[in-house]
């Protein structure tokens, strides 16, 4: 069951959500001035996450899959992309907490969600497409060099 407090909480985020305000293009680009610790804590967090994400991928790739040359092409950019835009998502966080004119704005932030979510998804289908073929042709050139490299 849900208190009032509850409810008024959800009522305000829907409002804000389908507000018409961020269809301008005012929203995006103004600096509305220094953010609020309610405003900062879900991109802080969410940029902070990738972060993990892509260390945890780093050390999966490194102690798991080992040298494994068609899952180490995968695995290592798509980490080492997590931490550069979980590192510079945390930087434009920070600078629209601080208000700072330029790089404040709401569509740095917008951009890098949406690089976030494009690099996982190229990466993803990178793993889903092209892993199978290059772990044939992997283990086909490994066995060829195996069994006829005794001449």
């Amino acid at each position: 069951m849900l208190n009032s407090n509850a409810i008024k909480t959800i009522t305000n985020i829907i409002k804000g959500i389908t507000s018409v305000q961020q269809l301008h293009f005012n929203y995006w680009f103004r600096n509305p001035g220094p953010a609020g610790f309610k405003d900062v804590l879900p991109p802080l967090v969410f940029f902070v996450l990738i972060i993990i994400a892509g260390i945890a991928m780093l050390v999966y790739n490194r102690w798991r899959v080992g040298r494994y040359p068609p899952k180490n092409r995968i695995f290592t950019p798509a980490g080492v992309g997590l931490i550069i835009l979980g590192i510079s998502g945390v930087a434009f966080t920070l600078m629209r907490s601080q208000g700072i004119t330029f790089l404040g704005v709401r569509f740095f932030l917008l951009a890098h969600l949406i690089a976030v979510a494009a690099l996982f998804l190229y990466f993803l289908y990178q793993y889903k497409k092209r892993l199978p073929s290059e772990a044939v042709k992997y283990e086909a050139d490994a066995l060829k060099r195996k069994y006829l490299s005794h001449r």
